[in-house]
């Protein structure tokens, strides 16, 4: 029976060193760290770099006085002061072209740049469209353009990703979401045809916030499930309920499972992780057992729950927390007597982290996006930010702002001590 997951994805987050030492040891970040004097990128110690100079650029690039680092490999030859990151393990000087630590041979670093989206999926310069690998692809680089993030499209072919869809019709193709497109003939998943889907009715049905999930598909014939065709279900009645579950005239489905849940007498949150009717209680297609039904409710974002019994994460019991005791806050906050507890999914996973934070729990304020303070300090993922004060965390603005550092590579956490 497959379990389902709701990963809580904790972005690392990186920090640069002043001129004067640099990182002291209780400061890490996803990929670059100082330990014992010794900068690390991940487990690889670092012995040449200049710490006092050293300064992190993104989570896989950094600098110091004499060279370009990528992770921990010199960017042989890369020129410090015209050195810039172009997207993704992309990056240029004003004689090179590089791709991770390798000149991209032939690519011009003048007219070289990243071609749309947030984290860039195609490259150009004057000559030649490049993928996220540094390939050159055979596109028509005078009739190139964008359709959709993952799509784009020349004089003669359309591309998922870099990778040509064999066959596509490029007068009637439409792209329908980040995976799904269709033409006049076909229906298409990424860059491969589904053979039985209709492209006249093809859909992508739509999750309970009226989002495209994708998690589900259907048209006048069949209902698929992630592009496999799910037997039985009635495509004409069916809906997504929840995040991950849904319906149609006959069951209840989590992925292509039907579920042994009362169609007329059913609950799920607004979280959509839990469902439950008057006598069982399903995470995901897994049931879980010892439940007291009556009292069981899910517990904010973060794939908690609890009965009048015993506090839940999936269907496992966390046996320490008393659920009378456990308020929750917002995000993966949870007020627990006087300590706010991270309650995060990898956190309840990885049995090294502990669940209780440094925060005040008498003075705080949730600030939404994981970010949260006291009157000392702001956290982010139930960790300390090293460089920023509460009194510049005030509006929704502000955490924002904040946040995009965060995932930009821009901030440090100070590590929790044990």
């Amino acid at each position: 029976m497959r379990k389902f997951l709701v990963t809580l994805i904790l972005v690392s987050t990186v920090i640069s060193c002043s001129k004067d030492d640099g990182m002291d040891d209780n400061i890490l970040n996803g990929t670059y760290a100082k330990k014992f004097n010794i900068i690390h990128y991940k487990t690889n110690p670092m012995y040449d770099v200049d710490k006092k100079t050293f300064e992190i650029l993104s989570f896989d690039y950094a600098k110091d006085n004499e060279h370009i680092y990528f992770g921990n490999k010199i960017i042989a030859g890369a020129d410090i002061q015209s050195f810039v990151l172009v997207g993704d393990y992309m990056s240029k000087d004003k004689n090179h072209v590089y791709y991770r630590e390798m000149i991209l041979e032939g690519a011009d670093p003048e007219t070289f740049f990243a071609i749309g989206g947030e984290i860039p999926k195609y490259f150009s310069d004057r000559k030649k469209i490049y993928n996220r690998e540094g390939k050159p692809l055979n596109i028509n680089i005078s009739k190139f353009r964008i359709l959709l993030e993952n799509y784009v499209i020349d004089d003669k072919n359309v591309y998922y990703d870099g990778r040509k869809i064999s066959g596509a019709d490029i007068n009637t193709f439409e792209p329908l979401s980040d995976t799904y497109s269709k033409d006049s003939n076909r229906v298409y998943m990424e860059n491969r045809v589904l053979e039985d889907a209709n492209p006249a009715t093809f859909v992508i049905v739509a999750d309970q916030s009226r989002k495209k999930s994708e998690i589900y598909t259907k048209d006048n014939r069949y209902v698929y499930y992630y592009g496999e065709i799910m037997e039985g279900a009635d495509p004409e009645t069916f809906v997504q309920i929840g995040n991950i579950y849904a319906k149609d005239k006959n069951h209840i489905y989590e992925s292509k499972q039907i579920l042994d849940i009362d169609m007329k007498n059913y609950k799920i949150w607004e979280n959509g992780i839990y469902i439950k009717d008057k006598t069982k209680v399903y995470w995901g297609g897994t049931l879980v057992e010892g439940v007291d039904v009556e009292t069981f409710e899910e517990l904010g974002e973060e794939n908690l729950a609890k009965d009048k019994n015993h506090v839940y994460s999936g269907d496992s019991v966390l046996e320490k927390l008393d659920p009378a005791l456990l308020k929750y806050i917002g995000g993966p906050y949870y007020l627990y007597k006087n300590n706010i507890l991270y309650l995060g999914s990898a956190s309840l996973l990885g049995k090294k982290r502990k669940l209780e934070t440094d925060i005040d729990g008498k003075n705080y304020v949730y600030m939404g996006d994981e970010l949260i303070k006291d009157k000392k300090h702001v956290y982010y993922a139930g960790q300390r930010l090293k460089e920023v004060k509460p009194e510049e965390l005030n509006t929704a603005d502000d955490a924002r702002k904040l946040k995009k550092k965060i995932i930009d590579g821009l901030l440090g956490i100070q590590k929790q001590r044990k």
